[in-house]
């Protein structure tokens, strides 16, 4: 059974999101702060790709699928997951019968702890923001750690304002009112095709958007620091070398990292 007791939170929610929609008010959470150890490697995002690839788990998504608002953006956390699906007809008759009129961003961020990862996935769609100024100062008022959307936000200068870290598949000046409806919180979402469970841990940054299971996080941790110490043992290599043909008559055949 699902954990829906909203005792802890109540106080951070608004009320929206009926609690027949939230799957779960409790994601799975480390001990060890595994977060501050991959944000102190850089590229992170790029390293974390790398440990997906050779332990066989987790994906990552290009920056042109998920684009950040900044470049100087860096973001490492938990999920906590938001669906929307888009609603039938037209703007003019959803908004006469008062369909698409409440969202779930806010409560989303309120059932996040600080440093937690908010991913919206509106289902393929991208006929209007789920996003824009207001939910971004709300977000930043929960302290949350960064937003993913795998749809369109806007007032996208205003986010920039913010500081918020946030990842998006487009802009639209369009809102999200009369557009969608809340489907379900803190389940299981899709990212552009890819699976993302409460709890997993969402790394992203100007190359892109990486997503690890949850219980695959301790070992792309150590892989990750691993390969960091390898890579600043070659990188003095280079350094100390006088001359390219000295750095190359000093390595053994195919052995510098890619």
């Amino acid at each position: 059974m699902a954990d829906t007791d909203l005792t802890d939170t109540r106080s951070r929610m608004t009320g929206t999101v009926p609690q027949s929609k939230i799957l779960t008010t409790e994601i799975p959470r480390y001990v060890e702060d595994y977060v501050s150890r991959l944000l102190a490697i850089p590229d992170t995002a790029s390293a974390v790709a790398d440990a997906l690839d050779e332990l066989g788990i987790g994906t990552a998504i290009t920056a042109t699928e998920l684009k950040p608002v900044s470049e100087q953006a860096r973001m490492c956390g938990p999920a906590v997951t938001l669906r929307y699906v888009p609603l039938g007809g037209d703007v003019t008759g959803n908004r006469e019968s008062g369909r698409g009129t409440t969202f779930g961003d806010r409560d989303l961020y309120g059932l996040g702890r600080p440093g937690d990862v908010a991913v919206m996935d509106c289902s393929g769609s991208r006929s209007g923001a789920v996003m824009g100024a207001l939910s971004a100062r709300w977000a930043v008022k929960a302290q949350i750690g960064g937003c993913v959307v795998d749809g369109a936000i806007r007032d996208t200068g205003s986010i920039l304002a913010s500081g918020l870290p946030v990842w998006s598949a487009t802009r639209h000046p369009a809102a999200a009112r009369y557009r969608y409806e809340t489907v379900q919180m803190n389940g299981p979402v899709s990212l552009c095709g890819h699976l993302v469970n409460p709890g997993d841990y969402v790394v992203a940054d100007i190359d892109g958007v990486c997503v690890i299971p949850f219980f695959d996080v301790p070992r792309v941790v150590d892989f990750c620091e691993n390969a960091h110490r390898t890579e600043i043992a070659f990188i003095d290599r280079i350094d100390a070398a006088a001359t390219l043909e000295e750095l190359v008559a000093g390595l053994a055949p195919g052995t510098a990292p890619a």
